[in-house]
């Protein structure tokens, strides 16, 4: 065994040692001071033996001392309860006889200050403007330099041949601007049925100098067609006229005529 292994053995040995003799002292020290009478607690008492009275002797009963009342408590006063609140009196209503008199309400009289009078007194000089006159009634001019003739078309039986009621056409004649017959103006007719077709005035004399015919049908039927003069690139120089047949062999030829307004 090492020397060091020894000196812990040792040491372990001491503290064994030391806590040996601190537990012996404490195991005398608990005995000694244990109190000295709990022997004699323990001892069980002895019977007491009443003396007995001889038989001549006669019980005398001793009167015992009256006990002395103990004074009744005083009782505690009773609390004096709080006077209840004097209810507050009520209003006095007025008398009904008095009467509240309005105080009269002010009049505020509003008092405007002199209206200023001017003293300079304006001079018109401006000359009044004129007087239009009134334009003169009439119809307005035509935007084209040729316009119908008698306002419109006029229906009449066939006299321009001898068709008879088996034909239906429209004719007329062209004036310039001084009423005489004017040749070589084209006159165009559309309408019902895709009807289109042109010619010249002065083609036809039957209706006189600068007369036309165009045939539409060769029967009589309420057909209706369009009447206008163009030139012969096709600008229309004329206001249109409106050919409505009534469907009537003595009213089978429409007579349009148009006249020259101004130059073109």
């Amino acid at each position: 065994m090492s020397k060091g292994s020894s000196v812990i053995y040792n040491i372990i040995a001491i503290i064994f040692l030391i806590l040996s003799v601190i537990a012996c002292i404490y195991v005398v020290w608990q005995f000694a001071s244990a109190p000295a009478s709990s022997a004699a607690e323990a001892a069980v008492p002895t019977v007491a033996v009443l003396p007995t009275l001889p038989a001549s002797a006669t019980a005398t009963a001793t009167d015992l001392p009256t006990a002395t009342p103990t004074p009744t408590q005083t009782l505690v006063p009773s609390i004096t309860p709080v006077p209840t609140q004097t209810p507050v009196p009520t209003a006095t209503p007025l008398p009904p006889t008095a009467t509240l008199t309005p105080i009269p309400s002010q009049t505020a009289t509003a008092t405007l200050p002199p209206t200023e009078t001017g003293t300079a007194t304006a001079t018109a000089t401006d000359t009044p403007p004129p007087t239009l006159e009134p334009s003169p009634t009439g119809p307005t001019p035509s935007p084209f330099p040729f316009d119908v003739r008698g306002g419109g078309a006029n229906f009449t039986t066939n006299f321009a041949n001898t068709a008879g009621c088996a034909w239906q056409g429209i004719g007329g004649q062209v004036f310039d601007v001084n009423g005489s017959p004017l040749t070589n103006i084209q006159v165009h007719v559309f309408g019902d049925n895709n009807f289109d077709q042109y010619t010249v005035s002065g083609s036809n004399s039957l209706y006189g100098v600068g007369g036309w015919e165009i045939s539409v049908g060769t029967v009589t039927s309420p057909s209706s067609y369009i009447v206008e003069l163009v030139t012969t690139q096709g600008t229309r120089i004329s206001s249109q006229v409106a050919v409505t047949f009534p469907g009537d062999c003595t009213r089978n030829l429409a007579l349009v005529n148009f006249i020259q307004t101004r130059p073109f």
